[in-house]
């Protein structure tokens, strides 16, 4: 059975179980990849190497999940006394993301459209192959036209691309992204009273939880 390799063992391993592994590795003529197998399989027992690898790669996941869990639910309290804040009649708001792994590569897109009365409605896409930027643009489309059907007299919309809101409200054109602003805008001139506004990724984590699904679809 082949041994979990250096990526593995230094994903899994403690800061001081590596500082160990180098003073290792610089007294006993090792490797810090050997010395670092050599600490985790003593480590390990009576378990074996790849039992201890596994148990913490899970706990590793199971902790990002909790992370993502806990930026969700601060977002979405956020999302929700930004709205209380508005009056009924400019109560729709719109959240976009756009991601692409690696970059450029698998895009993944997602969004999330809240008006008066607890209407909500959510989209997480796959959007074929380019980067990060197109990602975005891609998702704000996506969003848009779920507000045209819907037909609001005023529409926020967050993102956390700052290079995307710059170029949809003309405040820095980036010429790559001419094609998406050309069809942004004229989506837009159907729309009529929409706001845009930047925000901080941790703000936009709902709108990024359903852009990494997309991406995974």
């Amino acid at each position: 059975m082949p041994q979990p390799d250096w990526d593995q063992l230094c994903a899994v391993a403690f800061a001081g179980e590596r500082v160990r592994a180098r003073r290792m590795a610089r007294h006993g003529g090792l490797t810090e990849s050997e010395a670092l197998q050599q600490l985790l399989k003593t480590t390990a027992q009576p378990r074996s190497l790849d039992d201890l690898v596994a148990a913490r790669l899970q706990g590793i996941v199971q902790g990002q999940a909790r992370s993502a869990a806990r930026k969700q639910e601060q977002a979405l309290a956020w999302q929700r006394k930004q709205a209380a804040r508005m009056p009924a009649s400019a109560g729709w708001t719109g959240w976009f993301d756009g991601s692409a792994c690696p970059n450029p590569g698998r895009i993944g897109l997602g969004g999330r459209l809240c008006g008066p009365d607890g209407f909500v409605t959510e989209f997480s896409l796959a959007g074929g192959q380019g980067d990060s930027n197109q990602a975005e643009y891609m998702a704000l489309l996506v969003l848009l036209n779920a507000a045209l059907a819907e037909r609001p007299d005023q529409l926020l919309i967050h993102g956390d691309s700052r290079i995307v809101i710059d170029d949809v409200t003309g405040t820095h054109r980036v010429a790559s992204l001419a094609d998406y602003r050309h069809r942004a805008l004229a989506v837009l001139a159907q729309l009529g009273g929409v706001r845009f506004c930047w925000i901080p990724r941790r703000r936009n984590a709902v709108a990024d939880a359903l852009s990494l699904r997309g991406r995974q679809a």
